[in-house]
């Protein structure tokens, strides 16, 4: 028996241990449950968006749904009608998607997608947080991040900013690390992220994080309080049902 094979077998036995009795006792979950939408994405109040009206529901190509991965989500092309026909936040490109459960849920990004659809990334991606006043919830701000990409044809070099924040598991993030943070939680039962992504076709970087938080402040809270789950209310009747209060 020698010293690399005692090391291994200690490893082995730890790690038996920590995924059985001391697991259950630690009430560590590894693989996380679903949670359903309270209501689909699609049935999405579109009265309490105004003064945004939808212009244009898209069907995603199939390819992109499978690159989503999640056929929960919705694609709608937004008119601002409270701001002259020239503004440049006048007409927003909406992506919501939803995705939960599993092991490998993975956060699908623009970060990553522009640069397989003939863009290129024009300068630093950059995490900031927003005001939305209307989320008493998060008086700190929401967390999004702003991405600006340029076209890489020589006959067209026009730039493009995305922005976007998940909220998973009930709190909001902007980047991947945090998503994956929160739903590798071992003490929770449950996983989900939403995406919520917004570009304004011709806007500048600014003009763009100027408009985001406006969307954001009529959008997250029908988000919040129509369609996606309280998790923190789910999670908890899991641990009254563990602790047999019913």
């Amino acid at each position: 028996m020698t010293p690399s094979f005692l090391v291994a077998l200690v490893i082995l036995v730890a790690a038996a241990v920590l995924s059985g009795p001391v697991g259950r006792w630690m009430k560590i979950k590894h693989a996380k449950l679903p949670l359903p939408l309270e209501m689909p994405l699609s049935a999405l109040d579109e009265a309490s968006l105004a003064p945004y009206r939808v212009v244009e529901r898209h069907v995603l190509d199939p390819s992109v749904v499978e690159a989503l991965g999640t056929e929960l989500y919705i694609s709608w092309a937004l008119e601002d009608t409270s701001v002259e026909a020239q503004d440049p936040l006048r007409y927003v490109q909406l992506l919501v998607t939803y995705d939960t459960g599993g092991r490998n849920l993975v956060p699908h990004r623009p970060d990553v997608c522009y640069l397989g659809a003939g863009y290129e990334q024009a300068q630093p991606h950059e995490n900031i947080k927003i005001d939305v006043p209307s989320l008493a919830s998060s008086p700190e701000g929401v967390p999004i991040r702003v991405c600006t990409f340029v076209q890489t044809s020589l006959k067209n070099r026009a730039r493009t900013t995305v922005i976007y924040t998940f909220h998973c598991n009930g709190r909001f993030t902007a980047t991947r690390t945090g998503v994956r943070v929160l739903l590798n939680d071992l003490t929770n039962t449950y996983a989900y992220f939403s995406k919520v992504e917004v570009s304004f076709p011709g806007a500048t970087r600014q003009q763009s994080i100027d408009g985001a938080w406006k969307v954001y402040d009529r959008l997250l809270p029908v988000l919040l309080k129509a369609h996606w789950p309280d998790f923190e209310a789910e999670e908890e009747a899991v641990r009254r049902r563990a602790n047999g209060e019913g």
